[in-house]
């Protein structure tokens, strides 16, 4: 996987906005894999300030997970929080089952993988960020709560 530009969610002053993946669809996909695992929705976050995805905790008996979604590509992972609110990668949890979709679903071993070679399509603005922020993995740029 190579990021693409944008992923990030930082780009130049003199470049035209990120396009943003539709909010609405979002949770119309997590309502519906709720629904058709028999499961409900618990949590539902959209307010992307200061992060770059959408979350939403999905629940069914004792078992939940959370989704999170990237708001300019579509790529989602699977995750549970960790002791200070921050996410853990997880994979599939047994009892989901997910339509066919354009969403792509990224495995914990591509988001605990080392980002430095993976960076090329990347901007200069997205690089600085990374330098500042210094994340060690995939899901920490994929998924990220810079300001």
């Amino acid at each position: 996987m190579i990021l693409p530009r944008g992923v990030t969610g930082f780009w130049s002053v003199n470049a035209a906005p990120l396009p943003l993946l539709d909010e609405k669809a979002f949770c119309q996909m997590c309502y519906s894999i709720a629904l058709e695992n028999g499961g409900t929705v618990t949590e539902l976050d959209t307010d992307t300030y200061p992060r770059n995805f959408y979350s939403v905790k999905l629940s069914r008996h004792d078992q939940s997970v959370f989704v999170l979604q990237n708001i300019h590509y579509p790529y989602a992972a699977f995750a549970r929080r960790d002791t200070s609110g921050g996410f853990i990668w997880i994979s599939q949890p047994e009892w989901l089952q997910l339509p066919e979709g354009s969403v792509r679903f990224l495995s914990p071993s591509e988001l605990t993988r080392d980002w430095h070679d993976l960076c090329g399509e990347l901007s200069p603005e997205e690089l600085e960020q990374i330098h500042y922020w210094n994340p060690q993995t995939v899901g920490e740029i994929v998924f990220n709560t810079w300001d």
